[in-house]
């Protein structure tokens, strides 16, 4: 159990550490236009009144940029695509992993990646299995893992159909435990109706942020 809730906390790193730099690149890419900006008059359609800043909006074109990183699904780049040697942060993984942030989901759903899944999926059972057995949790087969995985993943976007319930993988809120239900749609048995949220539902992370969320946009927290 303590290397499962050690490998969560450090998918939960890498997701926010992706994520960070995503901005980062995002931030530094080729492009003629401005970044987004704030002004304080108010009067704007991006204001709500009463002193709330406006947005404005970058109009750049998207071929103006070049795309140096990619983050729909949660992990999907970060963990998700391993080399044949497995996870690790060498030459051929970091290589491997720019060449996939410069794709694009067209290819992820060609199946241009599944090699590098079955790879990661591989190294993953391998050091988390008897962990998921000690949580009387029965770890998945390979097939299972990429069947289960893949409409989570595949293609690397998140993805939201309105007639469904919105709860991750179905759109994505900021309450989502997010890096726990990408765990189990990858590693665990659910066929015999063990829920999504198996994981999720065990006391090893935070059920909240320690900032309560904004009730209106940007409805995140402020840095803390």
């Amino acid at each position: 159990m303590r290397t499962l809730a050690f490998a969560i906390t450090i998918l939960g790193t890498a997701s926010l550490m992706g994520a960070l730099m995503g901005c980062s690149d995002e931030a530094a890419s080729t492009g003629s236009g401005a970044s987004a900006s704030t002004s304080g008059s108010g009067g704007g359609s991006g204001g709500s009144g009463g002193g709330s800043a406006d947005y404005a909006f970058d109009t750049t074109p998207f071929d103006d940029y070049t795309q140096t990183d990619r983050h729909g699904a949660v992990e999907a780049g970060t963990v998700g695509i391993a080399a044949a040697s497995g996870l690790g942060l060498n030459g051929e993984d970091i290589e491997l992993r720019d060449t996939y942030n410069a794709s694009n989901p067209v290819e992820d759903a060609a199946g241009m990646w599944v090699p590098q899944i079955s790879n990661s999926l591989t190294a993953l059972h391998g050091a988390l299995d008897d962990d998921l057995t000690g949580a009387g949790l029965t770890p998945a087969t390979l097939d299972q893992s990429l069947a289960q995985a893949a409409p989570v993943i595949v293609p690397d976007t998140i993805k939201f159909d309105p007639s469904k319930p919105v709860a991750y993988p179905n759109g994505r809120a900021l309450t989502d435990q997010v890096v726990d239900i990408t765990i189990a749609a990858a590693l665990v048995d659910l066929s015999g109706g063990t829920p999504l949220s198996v994981l999720a539902d065990l006391p090893l992370n935070p059920k909240a942020n320690d900032v309560p969320f904004k009730a209106k946009f940007p409805y995140l927290a402020d840095p803390h």
